[in-house]
């Protein structure tokens, strides 16, 4: 009996042990074979997607968010509001179900709430809800609101925001018009006839690469603009989103998708246009037409060759980050990430929002950025994702994942997620400066201009670099140093790998220049305080002496001072420095340039394994591939989508933020295509956006500058008449009198001829005289760029070489309006002869916006 019972236990025993290897068997056959037990596919997105409906048409698709948004930071979309005050919208639910829908009115910021209220009437089916509702009057007409709207969902309450302006008057705005061109204009692009009558649009000129389908702009040539050669079979329904709206111009984005045919092969591309329009009573004008093309890439076999792998037209710069020894290497591709391991055969898929299973509007939208941060040898790949999470556990959040891909068990986990109030947009621009993952698992980032470590293992975050993005920084190529300076006495270095800190300091009465890196060797230059000046347009010029290499264990790698030639620019380029000259006058003492010079480096940069390259082919023009060390065998490769590992409680960590940013304003720049940069000097925020073109908003979200949209003529006529009235103007400082009639503008009366004799500066007697304005020193801004403050009634000083001012106060089509304090006589003054006048003394523009 007692034998029986051993067997029935070994037969027991048997049986178990069989039946797990036949179900890890299973679970390993269906799962792609390297998935560990405890994961699970990314979760699929849950929340509506809210648009509005004007004129029948649906614009600004706009995407939920779960967690706590600072409307400081929130720009998105605009919408107009006509004079009815009613606003239409449409929610798309998926299948899932909303409730407890509502809406908020806020100012701008969302500092004050305007009004609260729950929506209850509207048309509902099994994927839609539409309606319409009525805003309050409690309004100011033509002044930007944030509308919220708000509903339960399955994850939790979900808020969709976009800026909207009211208006009484119906006209004011010329939203649709503008949209529907918009709209034929893109479709007449993939028709040559229809495009015919377009061509007045274009600006076809040098200017315009013709030589990819890439990037094409409003100076590409017709071919171009028209897709060229390329079999387009079909392109989807554009997305459509108004980004800036103001009378006379527009700033709208088109995004959709594009399939071309090659031959018995069809590839997929996302395409997204930008366009900024102007509205006359006669005619629109296309002030700005942008275009980019790029692959979505696909694992199938015609995507992969013997030894490459195939990206079409794309952004050839494009991440693409190699093991050290080349057997593995990860690439970003359309925002998602792909790894593959050419010893093993295997390409994985790590990373995306978007796949055959999951491709909808809630899952393509791009705002999020994926940073390769290492891989190794085996295809262990850590990387990070900053930005809106579009699925998964942090669906409708903000912030930076960080996250590893283990390829024994083919399954992604998260180390940590940084949370975020503000906005992807500005989220991406500091991981797009900087992301560093050191040998210790430490990650660092920037966040508010300041350099945090967050420990991943720890789970906690500390600021280890405060405040520089405030003066002058730079980074190497691999990201493990960073450089910077807050003077022009001494310069600091951070080893990101063992927080190392060094500084380099300047001798007595000489200036140390950051001029960045080569690779990782640290490049500066040393310049006498007395060689320093200023250009036509108020910048500074350093004349230096010498310019010095060093690697990062202080080691002289080029001395180079040659006898009686300064430097006064540098531009790195690989392992070229070319060098900007000048010699000194001996009668002048002036500078007078000579002939440039160049510093090679003889250390060449070691050629990855694996590389990526540009080629010129029939009909698609420059494609993007990357070459392998590895050939690929194509039939036996393996393809993998890795599920995400599961996990207990939560890997979230909230750094602390504490910018005085009345202190410490910033200035942020977005541009056409809706990218954001981050500006410390309002002067370089404003000529950035002057060129790009863009806008320029603070850190209270009110607009600081934008382009365009002046009046034919403007004048402050109050100025002008307090001017002409001036007693003792004669006997007074030009630049006291200047001050005197702006505080007089505001309301203010101060002696400002005592402050000035004190030793006040003009900057400081503003922001002392106007608390509640922004004070704004624009040395070395365009003069056109000065008419948008005229324009808002804003006089601009304007401080001239001979120590004296003149204030700007008006314009016309031909000239501008000036008042010479000498005399308080107000004159016109042509435009060009204006501009000529301000670029010989320098462009030192002050002025302020009113918060």
């Amino acid at each position: 009996m007692r034998d029986k019972s051993i067997r029935l236990t070994i037969f027991k025993s048997i049986y178990f042990v069989v039946v797990l290897v036949l179900a890890l068997f299973i679970v390993g056959r269906f799962s792609g074979g390297d998935n560990a037990d405890m994961s699970a596919p990314m979760a699929k997105a849950t929340l509506p997607i809210v648009s509005l409906v004007s004129e029948g048409k649906e614009v600004n698709p706009l995407h939920g968010y779960i967690s706590e948004v600072d409307l400081n930071y929130l720009r998105g979309t605009i919408m107009p509001v006509g004079a009815s005050r009613e606003v239409s919208y449409r929610i798309n639910t998926f299948g899932n179900k909303v409730w407890n829908i509502a809406f908020e009115v806020r100012n701008i910021n969302g500092s004050s709430l305007v009004e609260n209220t729950e929506i209850t009437d509207y048309r509902e089916n099994s994927d839609y809800i539409e309606g319409s509702f009525q805003l309050k009057d409690l309004i100011t007409g033509n002044t930007e609101y944030m509308l919220v709207m708000l509903m339960d969902t399955e994850i939790g309450r979900a808020r969709y925001y976009t800026r909207f302006v009211w208006t009484e008057d119906d006209s004011k705005y010329h939203m649709n018009d503008e949209l529907d061109f918009v709209l034929k204009f893109s479709e007449a692009t993939f028709n040559k006839e229809q495009m015919q009558e377009y061509t007045r649009y274009l600006e076809s000129n040098s200017e315009g690469d013709n030589t990819t389908f890439n990037k094409v702009n409003i100076h590409s040539s017709f071919n171009q603009v028209t897709w060229g050669d390329m079999n387009i079979t079909k392109h989807t329904e554009p997305s459509v989103y108004v980004t800036d709206l103001h009378g006379q111009t527009g700033s709208y984005k088109l995004r959709y998708r594009v399939t071309v045919k090659d031959g018995t092969v069809s590839r997929l591309y996302n395409v997204t246009e930008n366009y900024r329009v102007r509205y006359t009573t006669d005619r629109l004008y296309l002030l700005n037409f942008e275009r980019t093309m790029n692959y979505i890439f696909d694992s199938t076999s015609y995507s992969l060759g013997t030894n490459n792998i195939a990206l079409g037209i794309s952004d050839p710069e494009l991440q693409l980050v190699e093991s050290s020894g080349g057997s593995a290497f990860a690439f970003v591709s359309e925002n998602r990430l792909f790894m593959f391991n050419g010893s093993e055969n295997k390409l994985a898929y790590l990373f995306g929002f978007y796949d055959v299973d999951n491709d909808d509007l809630r899952t393509r939208w791009d705002n999020h950025a994926v940073k390769i941060l290492k891989v190794d040898e085996a295809g262990n790949v850590r990387f990070a994702v900053a930005g809106y999470m579009n699925r998964g556990i942090h669906e409708g959040c903000v912030g930076i994942g960080v996250y590893d891909y283990n390829t024994a068990i083919n399954a992604v986990e998260e180390m940590a997620f940084v949370e975020s109030k503000q906005s992807a947009e500005i989220l991406r621009s500091y991981v797009g400066s900087i992301a560093y993952l050191s040998s210790s698992d430490i990650f660092y980032a920037m966040l508010d201009q300041d350099i945090y470590a967050v420990d991943l293992a720890g789970k906690s975050a500390s600021s280890v670099v405060d405040n520089i993005g405030a003066g002058q920084y730079k980074i190497s190529e691999s990201e493990s140093t960073i450089a910077w300076q807050s003077d022009l006495k001494s310069l600091s270095l951070m080893n990101l790998n063992n927080k190392a800190k060094s500084d380099i300091k300047a001798e007595n009465g000489d200036n140390i220049i950051l001029l960045g890196f080569m690779g990782e060797d640290l490049v500066y230059g040393l310049c006498h305080s007395y060689d320093v000046g200023i250009d036509k347009i108020g910048n500074p010029i350093y004349a230096m002496y010498n310019i010095k290499i060093v690697d990062l264990d202080g080691n002289t790698l080029e001395n180079y001072h040659p006898d009686g030639v300064f430097v006064t620019g540098v531009t790195i380029n690989g392992n070229q420095l070319r060098l900007t000259r000048v010699v000194k006058d001996e009668e002048s003492g002036s500078f007078v340039a000579t002939y440039d010079d160049q510093i090679i480096s003889t250390l060449k940069a070691e050629a990855g394994s694996n590389t990526l390259s540009v080629l010129s082919v029939d009909v698609f023009e420059k494609i993007v591939q990357i070459t392998t060390k590895n050939d690929i065998k194509s039939k036996q490769l393996r393809v993998l989508t890795p599920n995400q590992t599961l996990f207990e409680g939560t890997r979230n960590i909230v750094p602390e933020i504490n910018r005085d940013v009345k202190e410490k304003p910033f200035y942020y720049v977005y541009g056409l295509d809706g990218e954001v940069s981050i500006y410390t000097d309002p002067a370089d925020a404003v000529s950035a956006a002057y060129d790009r073109p863009g806008v320029v908003v603070g850190d209270d979200n009110d607009y600081i500058w934008f382009k365009g949209n002046l009046l034919r003529s403007n004048q402050i006529m109050s100025i002008t008449r307090t001017a002409e009235s001036y007693e003792d103007i004669t006997t007074l400082d030009p630049t006291v009198v200047c001050l005197d009639l702006m505080l007089r503008f505001e309301g203010v009366n101060r002696n400002v001829e005592a402050l000035r004799e004190g030793g006040e500066s003009v900057t400081s007697i503003l922001k002392s005289s106007l608390p509640e304005a922004q004070i704004l020193d624009l040395d070395g801004c365009p003069m056109q760029a000065m008419l948008y403050y005229v324009n808002q009634d804003l006089p601009v000083l304007v401080m001239l070489n001979d120590g004296t001012s003149v204030l700007l106060i008006g314009f016309n089509e031909q000239n501008t309006v000036l008042m010479n304090p000498v005399n308080g006589q107000v004159y016109k003054y042509g435009m060009n002869d204006s501009e000529k006048l301000f670029e010989e003394n320098g462009n030192h523009f002050i002025t302020y916006v009113k918060k």
